[in-house]
């Protein structure tokens, strides 16, 4: 799976209220079919699976050629949250102007938990203090 995309302390407004304040980074995760079948589905509700088929058949073909990754998904760092997305979700400036930073090297990764250990380069934002970051998966909002 590859990863070109982060958008740093992400408020997608997709994100439930009570996770969306601690602005976590979210990857652009991109995958095959094999690969999402695999690595990502195991982690989403029934629904959500259903959505990222429908969106990757959709994006299969880009009028061009076919994609080799057309299962993508918006993934928080800490995996609160996976969202299916189409392909051009980062592309989307009416819906998300600027939101996202290219990333360069591309990243690969194996397994969506590979993604919570990923360096980062430092932004200007203020970053928030490691208790606060990581209080919602106490509460059981994450896995």
């Amino acid at each position: 799976m590859l990863i070109r995309f982060v958008w740093r302390h992400c408020d997608y407004e997709r994100i439930r209220e009570n996770l969306r304040k601690f602005r976590v980074d979210a990857f652009f995760l991109e995958a095959s079919r094999e690969e999402a079948e695999e690595a990502v589905f195991p982690f989403l509700e029934r629904d959500a699976i259903s959505e990222s088929k429908r969106l990757g058949l959709k994006y299969l073909w880009n009028g061009q050629r076919i994609l080799a990754r057309p299962y993508c998904f918006l993934t928080a760092r800490d995996l609160s949250y996976i969202f299916p997305e189409s392909p051009v979700f980062p592309f989307d400036d009416l819906r998300n102007p600027g939101m996202f930073e290219k990333l360069e090297p591309v990243i690969s990764v194996d397994r969506l938990r590979d993604i919570r250990y990923l360096s980062m380069p430092a932004d200007d934002e203020v970053e928030m203090e490691e208790e606060d970051f990581y209080d919602h998966e106490l509460d059981g909002e994450s896995e």
